[in-house]
């Protein structure tokens, strides 16, 4: 069936909408990395981590992900890291000491290419200005930037669910609660900020955890498995800790360097 020329323009008209938040410029304000002071920041003290893989029901069975969260003198820090065949992500977040995001960073490589930097894309994301701004390399090229047009983002959703885990605390829901903030989704190619709903669902029983579990939902259908202190330890789509999976780990993708938030892209 064909479209009418009407539902076309139309439609085109939404694409250019979309791709005009994303304004590329010269150059973005280069801001020092996040600290609480003239000292380097200590290592700190992990309050949360998991390590997560796909389970019997996931529809990507190679998918595996670990996370933590860490209090670093004033601030949290949540790095972590997803594998899976097609592409490996890193990611850190920085938040302050209310747990609202200052700066992001991600580094998305593809196994077994030949380039030794893994055909890395490596972008930063600051968000303590009045715009977003993105500072990106691509495969070792010259670095880019973009505003990124928009609210400014009080959440940071990127590729795994342990980077939840800040939002989830910070919102501190009882059963039936909801909280509506602008988050910055960075889980595809074109980044995107806008409204996202965190709803806390009844607690439940998960035959797959052994145990009952908080229930969080966003974007209305995806919903992650928490324990009593709003770590995640699971998710709906089949992510689970890997003592509950029987089958072997899936094969560890190759790291392509240690990831470096503070002096990449």
């Amino acid at each position: 069936m064909k479209l009418s020329r009407a539902l076309v323009l139309a439609a085109l008209v939404v694409v250019g909408g979309c791709k005009r938040k994303h304004v590329p410029v010269a150059s973005v304000p280069e801001l020092p990395y996040p600290s609480c002071g003239a000292s380097a920041l200590p290592a700190g003290e992990v309050l949360a981590s998991a390590s997560l893989r796909a389970g019997p029901d996931s529809n990507e069975p190679t998918v595996v992900e670990r996370y933590e969260l860490r209090r670093r003198a004033c601030l949290y820090v949540l790095t972590g890291r997803q594998e899976w065949l097609r592409q490996s992500t890193d990611v850190e977040v920085v938040y302050d000491d209310a747990l609202r995001p200052l700066r992001a960073w991600k580094r998305m490589t593809i196994p077994g290419v030949s380039r030794e930097d893994g055909n890395a894309d490596i972008r930063r994301y600051e968000l303590r200005g009045p715009e977003v701004t993105i500072t990106r390399r691509v495969a070792g090229g010259p670095r880019s930037y973009e505003m990124l047009r928009g609210q400014r983002p009080t959440v940071v959703i990127a590729p795994g669910r342990g980077v939840l885990t800040p939002w989830l605390r910070r919102a501190h829901l009882q059963p039936g609660g909801a909280v509506r903030e602008y988050a910055l989704d960075m889980r595809e190619q074109l980044e995107v900020i806008r409204p996202v709903t965190l709803r806390r669902d009844p607690d439940l029983f998960v035959p797959a955890l052994g145990r009952t579990v908080r229930v969080y939902t966003i974007y209305g259908r995806e919903s992650v498995y928490a324990d009593e202190h709003d770590a995640v330890i699971g998710d709906l789509g089949g992510m689970l800790p890997p003592e509950r999976v029987a089958s072997p780990m899936p094969r560890p993708t190759p790291m392509y360097g240690a990831p470096d938030p503070l002096h990449t892209p």
